[in-house]
């Protein structure tokens, strides 16, 4: 990601709390979340957000249709078992072998014609999405999208509203923390570094999301280089 110390300068956003830091092992898990939290202007290191009731109830009710615990619970556990997905492998696997991705999608995946698309669709948005991405030099080849997909899409935004959801009252702190622990630990299957977390973040988010995501790169390099950043001097998960 050559061209973050390049393109971002003036984007310097970190917030920190002084109040309730968070160190040591317990701030690993924490930052997890931190993609997401400086995507709203959060907390880096603390539990505790930094956001208004406002913008909390925007973010939980607008944005992600939690309005009590349940639909929490429902939420987060789903962040994570995406990344569980065996079908994703599959259009992986066309997408490196184009000349027969009819063949490999057809015989691999389900017949179901709705599930068919939504796998059919993924491997479009990868045409678009992996070239973007290499143009910007965030990635230099899919061989790195291989081996972290879009892990810190999910695990990032499901840490972010965890704790979220413990500040209006859907989760109890032992659960919060119970949940950016396991997040943590899942996603280090994935990515190695704290650098190939903020790229599987952006991958997530330019699959998912769409293009124009200079904004994301721009925040994934304030978390690696600003001074002020929680991650600027950790290397490996």
């Amino acid at each position: 990601m050559g061209i973050f110390s390049k393109i971002f300068n003036a984007f310097k956003s970190i917030r920190l709390n002084d109040k309730n830091v968070i160190v040591g092992q317990q701030l690993d898990y924490l930052l997890v979340s931190a993609m997401y939290a400086e995507q709203q202007s959060a907390y880096l290191n603390s539990y505790e957000t930094g956001l208004s009731k406002s913008t909390l109830k925007t973010l939980l009710e607008d944005y992600w249709s939690i309005y009590d615990k349940e639909a929490a619970a429902e939420i987060l556990l789903d962040l994570q078992d995406r990344n569980q997905d065996q079908y994703i492998e599959v259009v992986y696997d066309a997408f490196e072998n184009k000349e027969n991705y009819v063949t490999i999608l057809k015989s691999n995946l389900p017949a179901e014609e709705e599930i068919f698309k939504k796998y059919l669709d993924i491997y479009r948005n990868l045409n678009n999405v992996v070239p973007e991405l290499i143009e910007q030099n965030v990635i230099k080849d899919f061989v790195q999208i291989k081996k972290i997909k879009d892990a810190a899409w999910n695990y990032g935004r499901g840490a972010f509203l965890s704790r979220c959801c413990y500040e209006a009252g859907y989760l109890s702190e032992l659960e919060m923390k119970e949940y950016l622990r396991k997040s943590f630990t899942e996603l280090k299957k994935y990515c190695t570094t704290w650098e190939e977390y903020t790229i599987s973040y952006i991958f997530g988010r330019a699959l998912w999301g769409g293009p124009n995501n200079s904004g994301m790169i721009q925040i994934a390099d304030d978390l690696l280089h600003n001074a002020k950043s929680p991650l600027k001097d950790k290397k490996y998960l």
